[in-house]
C-alpha cells in the first residue's frame, strides 16, 4: 500500500431491491456512486490509525472478475458488514450498476455466464446471527442492472416482499453452478441438491441447464449417488460424481463419455490415500492427484480403462494443489513448502506463462490468477505477502504492462504487519514439522514474549504462509509461532492420520516441541510463553494447559471442544448428518472412555494457569456449551473458573467486525497482563 495504494471512493448504498432499471442506474451512478481510482498519501491517517480496529475489519474487496471479452470488470466488496457486487465498463472503469439485495440479503458470489450477463449466489444472515446462510439461489442480472432475475430457488415465485422478481414456479432445492458452458452463452450447468422433506439425510442430487435470462431448466438428470458432488470435464460434460459412503468412505462414480453410464471408479476409506480427479487430457486420460502409500499428493495422469498412473509431478512433502484455467483445463501446480510456489505442468499454457513471468516480478511474494479474458490479452492478479495485505493487479499481455488496481484491506499500513519465515524442526519422536515464526515489525526475534497459536481442524486444513487474520498477535509486538502438527492437512495421508486419536497426547507433545525449538534458538523468553487457538486450536490451549502447567504463563481458549461427549451428541455435524459420530469414532475413539480421556474438562484439577474462553452465543459447530461446562467443571473442582466472554450472535467463525474487535483487544490484553513485560 502505502504511497502505492489505488483505493476507490463509494458512499451510500445504490437500492433497496434486487433489480435496477437502465434509468435508475443512470441516474444513483450520477449522484450516489462517486468512484475513482485515486492515488492516496495515507501516512497521516496510518498514524491516527487504530490497529487492531483495522484488523478486525473485514476485507473490502473479496473478488475482481473481468468478463469474457475483457469490455466490463466486476468486483465484490463488503462495506458495513454487507456483501454487493459493483460493475464497470473495462478499461474506462465507469461505473455501470450495482447488484445489491434488499434486508440482510447479499450477493454470496458472481460469475460472468457471457459478455453481458452475470449470475450470483445469495447469502443472508437470519434472524439476529451474524453468520451467512444460503438456501442456494441464484439471481442473475446483465452488467447495466437491466433484466434481473431471481433464477433458481425457493423464493423464485415470490413477488416481492424481498424484491425479488415474480417467477411461476419454485424449487425446494439448492443449485450450484458446475460449468459455465462457455460455447452456450444462455445456459450454464447447475448441480440441484433436491431437499429431503420427509426427514433422513439422503438428499437426491440432479445436475440440469439453466437458462440465464428466463431461469427455465431443461435436461435434467439424477446424479448416480445422493448427496454427490458433480464436476465436468474440459468439454462441459458432467463426468465424475463424489460422495461420501455411510461409513464415510469417499467413493467417485465415473460416467463414461461413450455410453454415459455410470459406473463406481474409486472408494477411499477415510483417512487414506485415494485418487481424485482433477481435469481430462485431450487423449482421453484424467489427471488425478493421488498419494501412493499416504505420501504427499501428486499430479497423475490415468488411463481410466487400465487403471494405469503415470506421474506428472509429485512433491516430497507436500501436496500439490492444481491450477485450472476457465475450460477446467489444467496448467499447473501450487506447492505450499515453506513459502508457496507455482509449477508448470503444461509450459505452454498462457497461464503458466504469464504466473512464471510474474514470480519474477514479485520474487518476495506470491502470485497467482484471480480472472483472465478467455484470449489471456488481461488479467487481473491476485498477490499475497506475509507483510501486505493482498493486493490485485490489472496484466495487459500485449503491452506487458502490470498496474495496482485494489487492495483488499486499504486502510491498513503494511509497516505494522508482521514478517513471517518458514520453519522445521524435529520432535522428541523424530517426526519432521514445518510450521511458521511471525515478528513484529523491526524485531530482531530474540528474546522474544511468544504465542503458539494451533490452527483449527484439526484433520485437513493446514497452516500457509502470508496475510491471515492472526496477524493480529505479532502486530501488537509478540512472536507468533504456528506449527502443522501431525494429523494436519496437506502432507499427505499418513501424516494426517498419524493424528487420528492423538488429540491429546501426541499432537500435544508436537506444540510443546516447537516452544522448546524457539526457546533453544534464543526466539522465544522461555517464562514469557502464551498459547491462543480458536476452534481445534482452542481445545489445544486447555489441554496443553493441563499436560505442560509449567510451560505457559496463560491460555486464551476460542470456540474449544472441551467435552468431547458434548461433542459427539450435540454439535451440528455429529446430530444432523449420517457420517459425523463415525467421524469422531475414528479421530478420538468409539468409546465413552475414550471421549472422557480426550476431554479437556477432564483435567482441571491440573490446571493452574490463567486462562481466558471466548465463544459465539449462536455456535453450532462446537456449541457455547462446551466453555459453560468447563466453567461449571472449575466450580465443582473449587477452583476459580476462567473468565467467559460470549460474542452475541456469532457462530463458529465470528464475523461481525464489533465482536471481532472486542475479541482482539481481549486477548492482546491478556497478553500483555501476563507476558507483555519483561520482569
Amino acid at each position: 500500500m502505502g504511497e502505492r495504494l489505488l483505493t476507490w471512493l463509494m458512499s451510500d448504498s445504490l437500492n433497496e431491491g434486487c433489480q435496477l432499471s437502465s434509468r435508475l442506474v443512470q441516474k444513483k451512478v450520477s449522484s450516489v456512486l462517486r468512484f475513482a481510482l485515486v492515488l492516496l498519501l495515507l501516512a497521516p491517517a496510518f498514524a491516527q490509525a487504530d490497529l487492531l480496529k483495522d484488523l478486525a475489519r473485514n476485507a473490502e474487496i473479496l473478488d475482481v472478475q473481468l468478463s469474457p471479452t475483457g469490455a466490463y470488470l466486476g468486483v465484490l466488496r463488503e462495506v458495513d458488514d454487507k456483501r454487493t457486487a459493483v460493475f464497470f465498463s473495462f478499461p474506462s472503469m465507469k461505473p455501470l450498476s450495482v447488484m445489491e439485495f434488499p434486508g440482510r440479503n447479499e450477493v454470496g458470489q458472481f460469475w460472468w455466464v457471457n459478455d453481458e450477463r452475470v449470475v450470483a449466489s445469495v447469502v443472508f444472515e437470519r434472524d439476529r446471527f451474524e453468520e451467512e446462510l444460503g438456501w442456494g439461489e441464484l439471481y442473475g442480472m446483465n452488467v447495466d442492472g437491466t433484466k434481473g432475475e431471481h433464477l433458481f430457488g425457493l423464493r423464485a415465485s415470490r413477488d416481492a416482499v424481498g424484491g425479488f422478481t415474480q417467477r411461476k414456479t419454485s424449487e425446494y432445492g439448492s443449485a450450484r453452478i458446475i460449468d459455465h458452458l462457455w460455447d452456450d452463452p444462455k445456459h450454464v450447468l447447475i448441480s440441484i441438491t433436491k431437499w429431503n422433506l420427509t426427514g433422513g439425510y439422503r438428499q437426491v442430487v440432479e445436475f440440469a441447464k439453466l437458462d440465464v435470462y428466463t431461469g427455465r431448466i431443461t435436461a435434467r438428470q439424477v446424479a448416480p449417488v445422493p448427496d454427490a458432488e458433480l464436476v465436468t470435464d474440459n468439454q462441459g460434460e458432467v463426468r465424475f460424481a463424489f460422495s461420501l459412503s455411510d461409513q464415510q468412505d469417499l467413493v467417485i462414480h465415473y460416467r463414461d463419455p461413450e455410453s454415459n453410464a455410470w459406473e463406481e471408479f474409486s472408494r477411499t476409506p477415510f483417512g487414506e490415500s485415494g485418487i481424485n480427479p482433477v481435469a481430462t487430457h485431450p487423449d482421453g486420460r484424467i489427471f488425478v492427484t493421488a498419494g501412493d502409500g499416504g505420501k504427499a499428493s501428486g499430479i497423475y495422469l490415468l488411463d481410466p480403462k487400465t487403471q494405469q498412473k503415470t506421474k506428472v509431478y509429485q512433491h516430497v512433502r507436500v501436496d500439490s494443489s492444481p491450477l485450472l484455467d476457465f475450460r477446467n483445463r489444467l496448467y499447473g501446480v501450487r506447492v505450499d513448502a515453506g513459502r508457496p510456489s507455482f509449477v508448470p505442468v503444461d509450459e505452454s499454457h498462457p497461464g503458466s506463462r504469464l504466473i512464471t513471468a510474474l514470480q519474477a516480478a514479485f520474487p518476495d511474494r506470491h502470485v497467482g490468477i484471480s480472472s483472465t479474458t478467455h484470449d489471456f490479452g488481461s488479467s487481473i492478479i491476485a498477490v499475497i505477502d506475509d507483510n501486505h495485505t493482498p493486493e490485485y493487479y490489472l496484466h495487459n499481455s500485449g503491452a506487458n504492462q502490470l498496474q495496482l488496481m485494489f487492495d483488499s484491506h486499504p486502510w491498513i499500513d503494511d509497516q505494522t504487519l508482521p514478517t513471517t519465515r518458514p520453519i522445521s524442526f524435529t520432535t522428541r519422536d523424530r517426526v519432521l514439522l514445518d510450521g511458521y515464526l511471525s515478528l513484529p515489525p523491526g524485531s530482531d526475534g530474540k528474546n522474544m514474549p511468544l504465542v503458539i497459536v494451533p490452527h483449527g481442524g484439526p484433520h485437513g486444513p493446514r497452516d500457509y504462509w502470508g496475510f491471515n487474520w492472526e496477524s493480529f498477535i505479532p502486530a501488537s509486538g509478540f512472536a507468533m509461532l504456528q506449527i502443522n502438527y501431525r494429523g494436519s492437512g496437506g502432507y499427505g495421508s499418513a501424516f494426517e492420520k498419524s493424528g487420528f486419536r492423538k488429540w491429546a497426547t501426541d499432537m500435544q507433545n508436537d506444540l510443546s516441541d516447537g516452544v522448546g525449538w524457539a526457546i533453544k534458538e534464543g526466539i522465544a523468553d522461555a517464562n514469557r510463553v502464551c498459547i491462543f487457538g480458536w476452534s481445534y486450536g482452542g481445545y489445544a490451549a486447555v489441554m496443553s494447559l493441563a499436560r505442560e502447567p509449567g510451560l505457559y504463563r496463560c491460555a486464551i481458549a476460542g470456540a474449544g471442544v472441551y467435552d468431547q461427549e458434548e461433542q459427539y451428541r450435540n454439535a451440528d455435524f455429529t446430530d444432523q448428518t449420517r457420517w459425523g459420530r463415525r467421524y469422531m469414532d475414528k479421530v478420538i475413539g468409539p468409546t465413552v472412555e475414550d471421549r472422557i480421556e480426550a476431554s479437556p474438562i477432564t483435567y482441571v484439577d491440573r490446571i493452574r494457569t490463567p486462562l481466558l474462553l471466548i465463544h459465539g452465543e449462536e455456535d453450532v459447530r462446537v456449541p457455547i456449551e462446551h466453555s459453560k461446562k468447563l466453567i461449571e467443571s472449575f466450580v465443582k473442582a473449587g477452583r476459580t473458573p476462567p473468565r467467559l466472554i460470549e460474542l452475541p450472535n456469532e457462530g463458529h467463525s465470528p464475523k461481525n467486525a464489533d465482536n471481532v474487535e472486542n475479541w482482539y483487544r481481549s486477548t492482546i490484553g491478556f497478553l500483555n497482563q501476563h507476558i507483555g513485560k519483561k520482569t
